[in-house]
């Protein structure tokens, strides 16, 4: 069985917070996807888009003021929900209310699966048991 994979959606913006937890996905044994680090230039994007959100083990979603209003986060986001992945929204300087304010809501985001940046931590420790759980199997 191969490692536990994680999709990682954020926008441009947040590439280098991104990134930051990437790094600690990956000190857990899991792998971490990020388009701007595994997507070559001149690729296919919506054909390796597809197939890593069809092999990734859950999305985790990076949300800020800037990420919500772009569409491929909410394209990776139904995708996932399409596939019955599990979904984690981490917040940064927004609440999930400023969604439903900006008239986007929150649709599939499932509350318990939602996070502050500063929650993080809890995130990590709650992943690290399902990645030990697959390198175990």
């Amino acid at each position: 069985m191969g490692k536990y994979r994680v999709f990682i959606s954020h926008g441009s913006d947040e590439s280098w917070i991104a990134t930051q937890v990437g790094r600690r996905i990956e000190a857990l044994g899991a792998e971490a996807f990020l388009d701007e680090v595994h997507i070559p230039k001149g690729a296919n994007i919506r054909e390796i888009i597809h197939r890593e959100i069809e092999e990734c083990n859950e999305l985790v979603v990076l949300f800020t003021p800037w990420s919500s209003r772009r569409s491929w986060l909410w394209i990776e986001i139904g995708a996932a929900w399409a596939q019955d992945k599990p979904i984690v929204a981490v917040f940064y300087r927004m609440q999930l209310e400023e969604l439903e304010a900006n008239g986007q809501g929150k649709g599939i985001l499932e509350d318990i699966n939602v996070l502050q940046l500063n929650e993080i931590e809890l995130y990590l420790r709650q992943l690290a048991i399902r990645v030990d759980g697959v390198t175990h199997a």
